[in-house]
C-alpha cells in the first residue's frame, strides 16, 4: 500500500507551534485516523513502526511532539515546565484533531488517540472533549483520578496496556479501563516489559514469535473504528 507523508508546523490556541508528521494510505476513500501522543520523555520518532502498522492497517496516523520536546520545543523544554504549564499539552492535543482532521483523505468524523505515561491524562481529556475521537489507547497511564473524571464527561472505548510490575501505571490505567465503556473496551497486562511504547521493542526483542504490540494496537484501532 502507498503511503503519503508529510511533515508540517501548526499552533495550540497559546499559539504554542509544534511540529507533526502525518503518514495517510493512499486510497479512494477517505480513511480513518489516529493522534500518537509521546510521553514527556519521547518525541514522535518513538511512534515511527505504531504509525507503519497502523498504515499497512488502512489507518492514517499524526504524530506529533509534544510542548516542550522535540520540534515543538519552542523557547522552554518540558522539564522548565511547571505543573500547571505542562497540562497544556491538552491543547497541543487539542490542535493535532483539528490538524488531522483537514488532511486529505483522512475521514474527519472517525478519528482516535493514543497516549503513553504522564501525557496520556492529557490526550485523553482532548480525546473526551471532541466528539471526532470515537477511541482512545493509553499505555501506562498516569494520574488515574483526571482520567476517570475525563471518561465520565464521555465515554469511550479505551484499550488499556501496561506492565503488571508498573503498579502506578497498572492502577491508573485499569480505573480507566473500569470506567470506559464495557465490552468496547480491553486491559492488556504483560509481565517484564516496562512502561510506554518502549514495551512494543522489548516484545519485539524477547518474544519474537509473538504478536507485536503495534499490531494489536492497530487491529483494536481497525475495530473500533470501522465499527464506527
Amino acid at each position: 500500500m502507498s503511503i503519503n507523508t508529510l511533515e508540517f508546523t501548526f499552533s495550540a490556541a497559546d499559539q504554542w507551534e509544534l511540529g507533526a508528521l502525518a503518514k495517510v494510505p493512499a486510497s479512494s476513500k477517505p480513511r480513518p485516523g489516529v493522534i500518537t501522543v509521546p510521553a514527556s520523555l519521547h518525541q514522535r520518532d518513538a511512534w515511527l513502526q505504531t504509525a507503519d502498522t497502523l498504515a499497512e492497517t488502512g489507518i492514517a496516523s499524526l504524530l506529533m511532539d509534544i510542548r516542550g520536546r522535540g520540534m515543538s520545543t519552542g523557547n522552554r523544554t518540558y522539564a522548565q515546565m511547571g505543573p500547571l504549564q505542562r497540562r497544556n499539552v491538552r491543547l497541543d492535543v487539542t490542535a493535532a484533531i483539528s490538524q488531522l482532521a483537514q488532511i486529505p483523505g483522512v475521514d474527519p468524523n472517525c478519528l482516535a488517540i493514543v497516549g503513553e505515561q504522564d501525557t496520556a491524562v492529557e490526550a485523553l481529556e482532548a480525546a473526551v472533549g471532541d466528539s471526532r475521537i470515537k477511541a482512545a489507547c493509553i499505555l501506562s497511564a498516569r494520574h488515574r483520578v483526571r482520567l476517570t473524571r475525563a471518561l465520565g464527561q464521555r465515554p469511550i472505548p479505551v484499550f488499556g496496556i501496561v506492565s503488571a510490575e508498573d503498579r502506578l501505571g497498572l492502577r491508573a490505567t485499569t480505573d480507566a479501563y473500569l470506567a470506559a465503556p464495557e465490552g468496547l473496551s480491553r486491559l492488556d497486562v504483560y509481565r517484564g516489559l516496562g512502561i510506554g511504547i518502549t514495551m512494543a521493542s522489548v516484545l519485539r526483542f524477547e518474544s519474537p514469535d509473538q504478536t507485536p504490540l503495534e499490531a494489536t494496537i492497530a487491529e483494536w484501532f481497525s475495530e473500533r473504528l470501522n465499527s464506527s
